[in-house]
């Protein structure tokens, strides 16, 4: 091989041959080994040699157990009852917070003169009686008839009658949210039913996720006897509530990752670590002047959605793993 050169004098051309590649030397093969190879140092690396790095969830553990049945419906009904209960909650706290807001709003925009030049206990009187007939058919007319130390009384439970008659549509898609999430905590309990480590049967959840509100009902009954009363049960009412809390969420996460690390599932996982995060900000948010106003119940509520949507996935993976399994069996 060779190329052509120019002199830049004379201009001169000729062929230039490149020898240089002649004198190098003919590697020789290794036949020594590193003292310092991450192998050792010994044989040659190959396949055979390399140890194997195992999934933990790519075939079953030694504590394995026997699947029980599987129902294929049960994710769709996983994703219904996770999103009909976001949706319903959603609107009804919009629909709430216009029925609240709504009669207030149009005291001051339909009549603002009404409060002028009126001393601060008698804006509030003037404000009780608009609210008043705003939300209901009351008029000032009806107040004759009352002694003149019982109209407040009778203002706050007219007030209250239409405000309620205005919250029945929230509080119905309330009870129909409530409804939903219940049922979809049922059906994701229901997925390790098989496992024996699980301690919690669906309808215990179920019945566990209800006992808070059983107890504070039950204290407001108590309140005829002792003032004092409904608070401390709501008080006890709210610490079973966290309980509860830290079970549903929690608990099933840990209960998750075990049953598909022993079943050797390959499943999308919700972290236990960021359940504990969300159920201790509820928690945390719960409790006055440390909830910084709710700031820390807002931060539970952001993390909430990952949590349940990753213990809707893990469901659902579960599921489709078992019939896998029924389908190889059946074949």
């Amino acid at each position: 091989m060779g190329q052509q050169g120019e002199c830049p004098t004379c201009h001169h051309v000729e062929t230039l041959s490149d020898t240089s590649y002649e004198a190098l030397p003919t590697p020789e093969p290794v036949t020594t080994h590193s003292n310092y190879s991450p192998f050792g140092g010994g044989a040659p690396v190959v396949a055979a040699n390399v140890p194997g790095t195992e999934n933990p969830y790519a075939t079953p553990a030694e504590d394995a157990f026997q699947f029980g049945s599987v129902n294929p419906d049960h994710r769709v009904r996983l994703s219904l009852t996770l999103w009909g209960t976001m949706a319903a909650y959603t609107l009804a706290t919009i629909w709430a917070i216009i029925a609240i807001v709504a009669p207030i709003v149009s005291i001051f925009t339909e009549n603002p003169e009404r409060l002028e030049g009126l001393s601060d206990d008698e804006q509030a009187f003037e404000f009780m009686i608009a609210l008043a007939e705003s939300t209901t058919d009351f008029v000032r007319e009806d107040l004759k008839d009352v002694p003149k130390d019982k109209w407040e009384e009778r203002l706050g439970l007219t007030i209250l009658t239409g405000m309620g008659t205005l919250l029945i549509g929230p509080l119905v898609l309330f009870l129909c949210g409530t409804v939903a999430y219940l049922i979809f905590f049922y059906t994701l309990w229901h997925q390790i039913q098989d496992s024996p480590e699980v301690g919690f049967s669906p309808t215990a959840i179920v019945l566990l996720q209800l006992a808070p509100l059983a107890v504070i009902l039950f204290g407001s009954l108590l309140g005829s006897i002792s003032p004092l009363l409904p608070v401390f049960i709501s008080f006890m009412g709210a610490i079973i509530h966290g309980v509860v809390m830290f079970i549903s969420y929690w608990k099933l996460a840990e209960y998750m990752e075990r049953y598909c690390r022993q079943q050797g599932i390959r499943a999308r996982q919700c972290s236990p670590g960021l359940a504990l995060s969300m159920c201790i900000c509820h928690v945390v948010g719960a409790i006055p002047l440390i909830g910084l106003g709710g700031l820390v119940n807002l931060v539970g509520l952001i993390i909430w959605f990952p949590v349940v949507f990753g213990l809707k996935n893990c469901a659902t993976d579960i599921i489709n793993h078992k019939m896998a399994i029924e389908q190889q069996q059946q074949g």
